[in-house]
């Protein structure tokens, strides 16, 4: 295995071996990897678990024994990725075994939804009922079946759930406005997030950057000078630290109602890798050192593995449920965000119904079938209303123009991408 080698020749970490060895094992490295190919899924092989600050492997069943100490632990996640949320309930419940006082928190909610989740772990809704009163089409959008395992263990176990977020209106109204002319009444009862440090200005400029043109090769320095001189980066971060101060102060004001608990939060990885975002609002709260875990996923790419990726890193397939084939439903191939005006599309999935329309990043659909669109349960419901075989016109609003367009969607026994 490729990482192995890796790892076996100390180029991993710090290590005491001289430059010339160094650049021989490269070299050796070099030829070797000519002919082995380094995959995303041989950096960390699924069932095993990386720690790369001590650069050793383990399991997740000692991983969960070793973890039960920690006071604050953060589970990440690609959204759409069902292994993802598998192991997030093998944690929860192994640690669960171990420590029967734990608390939950989950990035899915808005903190004005925290009296439903009460309700549901209380056993007062039925599933029916809890996703209509949480919004959960309309909030987070990806299917519910991905969390309602996390959901249900808590409810039949009453495990307190926190709801982590805010708002996604405060977050694009800060992308837009600027933190410093958002009013007090507006902020949601929030503090002022702590400046973003060097290192997640780097990795925001790189996601930035990537919203226009690719700048694979540009150094992290000149990146974020290219990034701070683009219209709208600054706003971006701002947004997003407002985001990860959200999810931080959730769980200090969690832990402050359960002082003897363990925390599990549940987020996308993005808010927790390098240590950057939750965990460093965390600090800046005077919160305990929290354990970052995160998930492999396909998505990423080998070399983002360093000492402060995260104290965990777990093997796991990537399967994802939007990739999934034989669908009873049609579907788009869309991420769908609340937006003004409309929904907002976040991403257009490769080989989708939607990429063969030209449909991109940041399109506002407006209209569908005829009907004015305002919430993203709209865009679903028409969606798989429609009948296969059969066409369905929308509208989208890309900048100032209006675009006509019509998704023909094959019949059902044809294939096509999700």
């Amino acid at each position: 295995m490729t990482f192995g080698l890796i790892r076996g020749l100390g180029l991993y970490r710090e290590n005491k071996i001289s430059l010339e060895k160094r650049f021989a094992y490269l070299f050796v490295l070099g030829l070797l990897l000519m002919h082995l190919p380094l995959k995303a899924d041989d950096c960390v092989p699924m069932g095993q678990v990386l720690q790369p600050q001590t650069n050793t492997w383990t399991n997740i069943t000692k991983l969960i024994h070793a973890s039960v100490d920690k006071k604050i632990i953060l589970l990440g996640e690609h959204h759409d990725n069902m292994e993802h949320h598998r192991w997030q309930l093998q944690m929860i419940t192994g640690l669960h075994t171990l420590n029967r006082d734990i608390v939950l928190g989950f990035e899915m909610f808005p903190r004005k939804v925290q009296p439903v989740l009460d309700r549901w772990i209380n056993d007062q809704l039925t599933e029916q009922q809890f996703l209509k009163q949480v919004d959960w089409a309309t909030y987070w959008n990806f299917d519910a079946r991905l969390y309602m395992p996390l959901f249900h263990y808590a409810r039949m176990n009453k495990i307190p759930i926190y709801a982590l977020n805010i708002e996604r209106s405060l977050i694009r109204q800060v992308g837009k406005q600027g933190w410093e002319n958002i009013s007090a009444d507006q902020r949601e009862g929030l503090s002022d997030p702590m400046p973003a440090s060097e290192g997640y200005q780097q990795l925001l400029a790189g996601v930035f950057m990537q919203h226009g043109k690719n700048h694979p090769d540009t150094p992290s320095e000149e990146l974020v000078m290219k990034a701070m001189a683009t219209p709208g980066f600054s706003r971006f971060v701002e947004s997003q630290l407002v985001w990860d101060r959200a999810m931080a102060e959730a769980i200090a004001s969690g832990i402050g109602k359960h002082p003897r608990a363990q925390f599990l939060a549940v987020l996308g990885s993005g808010h927790i890798m390098y240590r950057y975002g939750v965990p460093e609002q965390l600090k800046a709260l005077g919160m305990p050192n929290p354990s970052v875990m995160v998930p492999w996923d396909t998505e990423f790419e080998c070399e983002y593995i360093q000492v402060d990726f995260a104290d965990a890193i777990i093997g796991l397939k990537s399967i994802r449920l939007s990739d999934q084939k034989n669908v009873d439903k049609p579907r788009l191939g869309v991420y769908l965000e609340a937006a003004d005006g409309g929904v907002k599309i976040g991403k257009v999935i490769a080989g989708s119904i939607a990429k063969s329309l030209g449909l991109k990043p940041d399109d506002l659909i407006t209209s569908m079938a005829g009907r004015v669109i305002t919430d993203v349960s709209q865009v679903i419901n028409i969606v798989q209303a429609t009948q296969f075989g059969t066409w369905l016109p929308l509208t989208v609003k890309r900048g100032e123009k209006i675009l006509d367009k019509v998704a023909k969607f094959p019949p059902r026994h044809q294939n096509y991408p999700s």
